[in-house]
């Protein structure tokens, strides 16, 4: 079969374009492969809205049963101390009672102690942090009451996390966002979209620390976000 030089001709130009359409396809599959990851910060600076109140005391005595008449008088003393102070009784909440003997207690070296002791405790929380604050500074008032509080711990916590999730998210990736174009206007480039993106972990610590002691009330939720985009 023979050709014309019009057929070789289209023929000739039909493979030239593919080729053409080919090269370009590779290129651009080649362009997309490009990308540039970036992380993108989030931080607000929050106040604690829940507080846990920790009193602990200690009584000692020869009998068992004065010894649980002094756990008792020093439960009322204390919950009539957070009355006092306006704490509301809901939110007030007695923790078990350990009891020693310390005779029986091979370690105990002191022989003038008395052969009973327990320890007790009990717990406020509440969502009114100002009032734990200024409350906790009073503790001292139990001891001149005759109680023997042996700590006085207070943890302040931020549990509404999810109310400010989503913009945090939002700030997060549009500052990822930012580095990326920075980054590709350096490179002569121009930014796609999202090829993966990773949210990262939300972390809640103290306002001026990398850590959560639970002792402030102003508490850094800091949240990093790992996002690539693809270059073109």
């Amino acid at each position: 079969m023979r050709f014309t030089n019009i057929q070789a001709l289209i023929l000739s130009s039909g493979i030239t374009l593919s080729g053409f359409f080919i090269a370009y396809a590779l290129q651009d599959s080649r362009s997309y492969r490009r990308h540039v990851q970036v992380k993108g910060l989030s931080e607000r600076i929050v106040k604690a809205d829940q507080a846990i109140w920790s009193i602990q005391f200690r009584y000692a005595s020869d009998e068992l049963s004065q010894l649980y008449q002094g756990v008792a008088k020093a439960q009322s003393d204390i919950k009539n101390f957070l009355l006092d102070l306006n704490i509301d009784s809901k939110e007030i909440s007695v923790n078990p009672i350990s009891v020693s003997d310390n005779q029986n207690n091979s370690y105990n070296s002191n022989q003038l102690a008395k052969r009973f002791s327990a320890n007790g405790g009990i717990t406020i929380a509440t969502s009114d942090v100002n009032k734990i604050s200024s409350s906790i500074q009073k503790t001292g008032d139990l001891v001149k009451d005759g109680v023997i509080v042996t700590s006085s711990n207070v943890q302040y916590r931020f549990t509404s996390l999810n109310q400010i999730k989503p913009e945090m998210l939002n700030e997060a990736t549009v500052n990822a966002k930012k580095s990326a174009m920075s980054f590709a206007v350096n490179a002569n480039a121009k930014l796609g979209s999202i090829q993966s993106a990773r949210q990262g972990i939300f972390s809640i610590n103290d306002a001026n620390s990398e850590y959560n002691s639970g002792a402030t009330i102003m508490k850094k939720v800091r949240i990093v976000t790992t996002i690539s985009f693809y270059l073109h």
